[in-house]
């Protein structure tokens, strides 16, 4: 069983989730609910008895950097900003928590920024997940650096893209490669005698103005003691759901990097061209919780606009307090998941289904139109 639920995680995560097994609190519960998941989604089932079995949470959806190709400081007013605060948190993780494998603690923001970041890792750790965050470590007083170790947090993902400021800086505007290093020491010097854990990794977008500066940044990593991903840069964040890929790609030449290793996309790219991926795992497997309570449908989702629903009191107008299993089988969750099951099936039915979904203002049907979000 331990082989099949690795199978749907990246590998990097596969020892945490070795733990998982091993402590066994909540196991059966958490096993059950994978295997009815699985059997659900393989039926393409449009109202789910099963939760997803991974979740992104996020804390904040506040930054302190300017990244180019980021919409989080481009369209301020798209997503209202603000922190979670703990009781929504922990409302939403007495419900799901018992379900769920791993979670993830970051989207739109700098998860740092919310005073209750490592509170909240201590109380989902509870739950038996495997927790994980991204971050930028700009922001890491010596208190918020010693509670995040000790808070039981199992992965810090560190975007730093550069092994040069002046390289770095060209993506992570506004931001500091040497803040950025000492900070990472200051997270080892938290760390017990005689462990690696968390487990620090340090993530290198490989873009035009970095990609000669790889081979450096995985020295420097080595001997931080920090396991390296070099990632191909992706296109502007914000529209991946929203433009056809071959557009998207032609608005951000300028970042994509020309070693063939390191570019996502292929250089004979056509108007008619559409992502990789052919179907949607995010609609059955996993959601996102943004930090109002409100659930976007996958983490390419900026816009509040394109929102399914909004759990736990979220709507202040206090006509709604859904629970996440509610949200999760709300109306248009349903039918996005009919949407996805008729296009993959080739129903007869599709043309009517993305009638509607276009109609009711569903951004899957965009996925259809142009490909669903990558992996």
């Amino acid at each position: 069983m331990e082989k099949q639920v690795c199978a749907k995680f990246p590998s990097v995560i596969h020892p945490f989730l070795k733990h998982v097994f091993i402590d066994k609190k909540y196991l059966t519960r958490k096993i059950g609910n994978f295997l009815l998941n699985q059997l659900e989604m393989k039926m393409k089932k449009s109202y789910l008895f099963s939760y997803p079995y991974s979740l992104v949470i996020d804390p904040t959806n506040i930054c302190n950097l300017k990244c180019p190709l980021c919409p989080t400081w481009q369209d301020i007013k798209a997503r209202p900003k603000g922190k979670m605060d703990k009781k929504l948190f922990s409302t939403i993780l007495d419900e799901v928590g018992p379900y769920l494998f791993a979670i993830n603690l970051c989207n739109w923001g700098e998860p740092l920024f919310n005073p209750e970041l490592s509170n909240m890792i201590r109380y989902a750790k509870k739950y038996n997940t495997v927790i994980g965050l991204s971050t930028n470590l700009h922001y890491l007083p010596d208190k918020t650096a010693r509670e995040l170790v000790e808070s039981g947090i199992d992965i810090i993902v560190i975007s730093l893209d550069g092994a040069t400021q002046e390289s770095y800086s060209q993506y992570r505007r506004g931001g500091n490669l040497s803040t950025v290093l000492k900070n990472i020491e200051k997270l080892i010097s938290y760390r017990k005698t005689n462990t690696r854990f968390p487990l620090l990794i340090w993530q290198f977008l490989v873009n035009k103005y970095n990609e000669s500066e790889i081979d450096m940044a995985r020295e420097m990593a080595q001997k931080l003691g920090l396991q390296f991903f070099p990632s191909p840069m992706r296109t502007h964040m914000g529209k991946e759901l929203l433009l056809p890929l071959y557009k998207r790609v032609k608005e951000n030449e300028e970042w994509l990097p020309l070693n063939p290793l390191y570019r996502k996309y292929p250089d004979d790219i056509r108007p008619e061209t559409k992502t990789r991926q052919t179907t949607c795992k995010w609609l059955w497997n996993s959601t996102v919780v943004n930090w109002d309570g409100s659930i976007s449908p996958c983490c390419g989702v900026f816009e509040k606009e394109w929102d399914f629903e909004t759990c736990y009191g979220g709507d202040k107008s206090g006509e709604k307090n859904l629970t996440l299993r509610q949200a999760w089988n709300s109306h248009r969750y349903r039918l996005a998941r009919k949407l996805v099951a008729a296009y993959i099936k080739k129903s007869k039915d599709l043309g009517s289904i993305v009638q509607q979904s276009e109609k009711e203002g569903l951004i899957c049907s965009k996925c259809i139109r142009y490909g669903f979000l990558e992996d």
